[in-house]
């Protein structure tokens, strides 16, 4: 069993993202991240080879596009996007938002193919 408080974990920048991974060796079939988007940061189109996301909105609003379609993620939401499919999201609020996500299988950087 593990029990982690993610808001003490930690985080690391990615392109304005401030992502805590609390890297649990413990869990095999998932990873999970604690992701604050500042007003005006966005995430770059990509996607998964082998990971299925699990985004649920915390706090916020995000407005995500996957596969071509536009997506209000809000408060208490949640956005399954299939390994394989292209998506981007952005922060077009005036604070803050707040992402849970989860990789299944675990997060793998190798594995995420971005649009350049």
């Amino acid at each position: 069993m593990n029990h982690v408080n993610l808001r003490n974990v930690v985080p690391f920048e990615f392109g304005g993202l401030m992502i805590r991974d609390p890297a649990l060796a413990s869990l095999t079939s998932a990873s999970v991240a604690l992701i604050d988007v500042p007003p005006g940061v966005s995430h770059p189109k990509a996607k998964s080879v082998e990971s299925d996301k699990l985004y649920v909105c915390v706090s916020g609003a995000l407005a995500f596009t996957v596969g071509g379609t536009r997506i209000a993620l809000e408060t208490s939401d949640l956005l399954v996007i299939p390994r394989g499919e292209w998506f981007g999201y952005e922060n077009r609020g005036e604070s803050t938002a707040t992402v849970l996500l989860v990789h299944v299988p675990p997060f793998n950087l190798e594995s995420e193919v971005f649009d350049t």
